[in-house]
């Protein structure tokens, strides 16, 4: 990843010949957030193992052309042995080290443990019960890794169906939602983004590697603004969005008694008030 290697610094790890160890940061949050987990049973050694095989990744930065494209310096990487999690990679793979790294960790049922608690937590509740992380895993590891059968298994399981409607909205997923569901025409521009900047889900601005996060306690502070969007989509105020409520015709797609009279034709200056209070609902804020 561009992004990853120059947030953590990876895009300048070499071999030392010092005695001193390659930055570790990018092979810390590769097992920390990315597969094992945090107490996915990895080690310090193992850490440092795979900061080695990082060595001679780096990203385009400074030139003029291919800004931002991946590179492989082999002059740059430490192409001696290593052993990641009891497994030895041995000694002149080159840019092949890293093809290793990721079968050892993407096999590690560790692995299949802490993406099914993610996945679980996205789909089923901030805290899933263990039957649905551990038939994720389970699905997981059994097809190699492979998400969608992953999801499949996941999609298809009772702890699913039975989740629906529990889970808050992340507020981009609320806005994308709302204007789903009104058949709302925009540019996604400054006028829009400024809402999802005030409940603070602005696209790529999450300033650490684990990314926004995924329950609901972190966004209940901001619920204020999911009203103050509803109303101004609901009064067509603004700026590059807006709904068509002559051909709306149905197409809303959140709690229906609540809107069902507005549908088909064009509201009154006072209908719009109660549509805003649907989009606003408890109901239409969750998933």
């Amino acid at each position: 990843s561009p992004a990853m290697l120059w947030y953590l610094d990876g895009r300048v790890n070499r071999r030392r010949n010092d005695g001193e160890m390659p930055n570790e940061n990018y092979a810390r949050e590769l097992l920390e957030l990315h597969t094992l987990g945090v107490d996915g049973g990895y080690t310090q050694q193992d850490v440092m193992e795979i900061a080695r095989c990082l060595t001679g990744w780096t990203v385009r930065s400074e030139e003029a052309f291919y800004k931002g494209r991946i590179e492989f310096r082999r002059d740059w990487h430490d192409d001696g042995a290593k052993t990641v999690l009891g497994q030895t990679i041995p000694a002149g793979g080159g840019e092949r080290d890293l093809d290793r790294v990721l079968e050892i960790v993407a096999r590690h049922p560790s692995t299949a443990r802490h993406v099914a608690m993610k996945l679980c937590a996205r789909f089923v509740s901030d805290d899933p019960p263990e039957e649905a992380v551990a038939s994720t895993a389970s699905a997981f590891a059994e097809s190699g890794g492979d998400i969608r059968a992953t999801l499949r298994s996941l999609l298809n399981s009772e702890c699913f169906r039975n989740a629906r409607g529990t889970k808050l909205k992340r507020p981009f997923r609320y806005v994308a939602s709302a204007l789903r569901g009104t058949g709302a025409d925009t540019d996604g521009g400054p006028a829009l983004l400024e809402y999802l900047n005030r409940m603070g889900h602005a696209p790529y601005q999450y300033p650490t590697p684990d990314g926004y996060p995924d329950e609901r306690g972190p966004w209940l502070g901001t619920l204020l603004w999911r009203w103050h969007l509803a109303a101004a989509l609901a009064q067509n105020s603004i700026e590059g969005t807006r709904i068509d409520w002559d051909g709306l015709a149905g197409s809303f797609g959140g709690p229906r008694k609540a809107t069902a009279h507005l549908l088909g034709r064009r509201p009154r200056p006072d209908e719009t008030r109660s549509f805003a209070l649907a989009l606003a609902s408890p109901a239409f804020q969750r998933h």
